[in-house]
């Protein structure tokens, strides 16, 4: 099946004799993709992928080389010009813009459709205006931000393989969306508290869960710190300032709002925030931490993954107004939408809300737009609903045109032109995380269940007469029938 690239480009001016250069420049373009599109087509490997990807980026860098030097000879301003491109984006469409933007309700007058803030474009290449808002961010970030994106997207690999086999229950993955995990906790502080949804792998990564403490999890052995009484993915850890992932779907929102201004009250600078998908906003809990939070002045950061589709639901289904984002101008709130496949205005984002909600005393809403690659979980099948052609011409299908646009290789051609990316470090990185995965996998699975006892710990301090008489029951129970549960439980363990 051949691949197709992304076209956005910039461009200049008019000027004297632009229109034949811009025809050379095209021809460029057209023989650099067709080039790349014979090495996709021949290997589907990592190398060939990047030497084709690398192909179109050198035909871009020429075609913009070629336009600034035209422009320069003619005494045209040098610097490109962005199309006011428009975003494709299931879940709400509008102009991109690179002005970091937080609209007030009480301050603002908002247009019908919120623009969509971004700093760099399909090909990982800043746009126009967008050095104002650009993070200040230093190789070593940069570096640990696309290694978690890459860590997180080889471990979902190898543990949604696994319950296809049988290995584990239940799985998810955050395929396409990693950049909105990432970008934002990387713009926290490690103080900050987060109220996960369930697709944040990457905050649970970047805030120092191992391989193995997840695959301890998903795997309910006894090293599993809640003793495998959570659904698989349902972690948290009071240590790194991350409540536990609930199975309520959207009462982490009001929670976050309650951890906020509990914090509040203490004079803490620490925020909250909580992540939560657009099927998620449908919940009234959503509304309602959004309401108490504008008006108790939480600190809390409202963040909402927009990838389109909820489990079995296509957003046609679940609203007809603009998106997510007019909801926290509603309530009265700070709010921005943000293409949330550019990690870069997603640190940004998320570090402004973060100066707003502690200077100012306000809560925020960030809406992140991208794209869901796979299905809701292992539970659904999205062919289902699932809109099925590509938002351009040329593409096989809409999954094909977002993955084209993922996170990781955006953000990765971003790194490359500043020399600190390159083919051979993502292979090494992807090749030792896949390694680890497995290995975490096979060691949870060697290891223990949890021990009978651990049906009555960590609730009561004393156990009520009831649990008292079901632990002795239970006891009772598998002291008379000691061989049924050789591979479960022992009396002894009671």
């Amino acid at each position: 099946m051949e691949r197709q690239f992304p076209s956005s480009i910039g461009y200049f001016p008019p000027s004297k004799g632009s229109s034949s250069r811009s025809m050379r420049s095209a021809r460029l373009l057209r023989v650099a993709r067709s080039e790349a599109r014979r090495a996709l087509s021949s290997s589907s490997g990592l190398a060939e992928e990047n030497a084709a990807l690398r192909m179109t980026v050198a035909a871009l860098q020429r075609e913009r080389e070629t336009l600034l030097s035209a422009a320069k000879s003619s005494g045209v301003q040098t610097p490109i010009v962005s199309l006011n491109e428009k975003s494709k984006f299931v879940g709400a469409q509008g102009e991109f813009s690179p002005e970091l933007k937080f609209w007030y309700p009480d301050i603002d007058s908002t247009p019908p459709v919120l623009p969509c803030f971004r700093l760099i474009d399909d090909v990982g290449l800043p746009v126009q205006g967008s050095d104002a808002a650009m993070p200040p961010l230093e190789q070593e970030v940069a570096l640990a931000c696309m290694r978690t994106m890459l860590r997180v997207n080889e471990f979902e690999k190898i543990f949604h393989d696994a319950q296809r086999q049988g290995r584990i229950p239940f799985f998810l993955t955050s395929r396409g969306e990693e950049a909105c995990a990432v970008g934002s906790i990387a713009a926290l502080r490690p103080t900050d508290w987060v109220l996960p949804q369930y697709r944040e792998m990457g905050a649970f990564f970047w805030r120092g869960f191992s391989f193995q403490e997840v695959a301890n999890q998903l795997c309910a052995n006894e090293k599993d710190p809640a003793h495998g009484r959570q659904l698989p993915l349902h972690m948290g850890s009071k240590e790194r300032h991350i409540l536990y992932v609930k199975s309520t779907l959207g009462t982490q929102c009001p929670h976050a709002a309650g951890v906020a201004y509990s914090m509040k009250t203490a004079g803490s600078d620490q925020v909250a925030i909580t992540y939560f998908g657009e099927g998620c906003a449908s919940e009234g809990d959503v509304s309602s931490a959004l309401n108490i939070a504008a008006v108790h002045g939480c600190p809390t950061i409202f963040f909402c993954r927009n990838n389109g589709y909820a489990i079995s639901t296509n957003t046609r289904d679940q609203y007809v107004s603009d998106g997510v984002a007019p909801r926290g101008l509603a309530f009265g709130m700070p709010t921005i939408r943000v293409d949330g496949n550019d990690l870069l205005a997603v640190m940004a984002a998320t570090k402004r809300a973060r100066e707003i909600a502690t200077t100012e005393g306000r809560p925020c809403l960030i809406e992140a737009m991208t794209y869901r690659i796979g299905a809701h979980s292992t539970s659904d099948d999205d062919s289902k609903y699932r809109t099925a052609e590509a938002p351009e011409a040329g593409w096989d299908n809409e999954r094909a045109y977002w993955e084209a646009r993922s996170p990781i290789i955006r953000f990765g051609r971003w790194m490359q032109a500043l020399g600190w990316w390159d083919v051979a470090a993502e292979e090494a990185v992807r090749k030792q995380a896949r390694k680890e995965a497995i290995a975490s996998l096979n060691a949870a699975q060697e290891t223990a269940r949890p021990k009978a006892f651990t049906l009555f710990t960590d609730v009561y301090d004393e156990l009520p007469w009831t649990l008292a008489a079901q632990h002795d029951s239970l006891k009772a129970h598998l002291k008379s029938y000691p061989k049924a549960y050789d591979n479960l439980a022992a009396s002894a363990d009671l």
